[in-house]
């Protein structure tokens, strides 16, 4: 616990570190960037019944911005500590993050959008019973979709610890 709480709190020793080495640098802003694309072209789409692009941002609300830059920082951050731990000699093991930025994207894509009916179609063309399941996936993600959110957040804040941590372990 205490091991944990010393990680917490040079965790932006950990991300100056990273920050100060050019290409770890360079590929988190440019994760950063397109994450940030990404992500608010993907988020407003529960509101444009499931069309991704320019369109969506005429129906980005203020929280969905604020939820894309954290996801993009959160998303670069990382990204830029798995550089510079890989550079200082580290193992690369930080799928949780990764894991956080597809759970992040997947409540506007399944929520509203054609690409859940279509693969559980397809799920069911190969399965005959699946199909006959009917289970409410769409609504449960609908009505979930803050959590989900959360989930996503706090996966990827884990993985940034993971780095951080390794990056401090590579820097000592």
């Amino acid at each position: 616990m205490t091991a944990t709480m010393q990680t917490i709190v040079q965790m932006p020793r950990a991300i100056r570190m990273a920050l100060s080495d050019r290409r770890a640098r360079l590929w988190g802003v440019a994760t950063f960037l397109i994450g940030l694309i990404v992500y608010l072209l993907v988020l407003p789409a529960t509101d444009t019944g499931g069309a991704i692009g320019l369109v969506s941002l005429q129906f980005l609300t203020p929280g969905e911005a604020v939820l894309a830059l954290i996801m993009a920082a959160l998303l670069g951050l990382t990204v830029a500590l798995g550089i510079y731990g890989l550079r200082q000699g580290a193992s690369a093991a930080s799928g949780t993050s990764m894991l956080g930025a597809a759970i992040a994207v997947l409540p506007t894509l399944l929520c509203c959008s054609p690409v859940l009916p279509l693969a559980i179609a397809a799920i069911a063309s190969v399965l005959p019973a699946a199909g006959a399941l009917g289970l409410p996936i769409q609504g449960f993600v609908a009505t979930h979709e803050i959590w989900l959110y959360g989930l996503a957040i706090a996966l990827m804040v884990w993985g940034l610890y993971g780095n951080a941590r390794r990056a401090l372990h590579c820097a000592c």
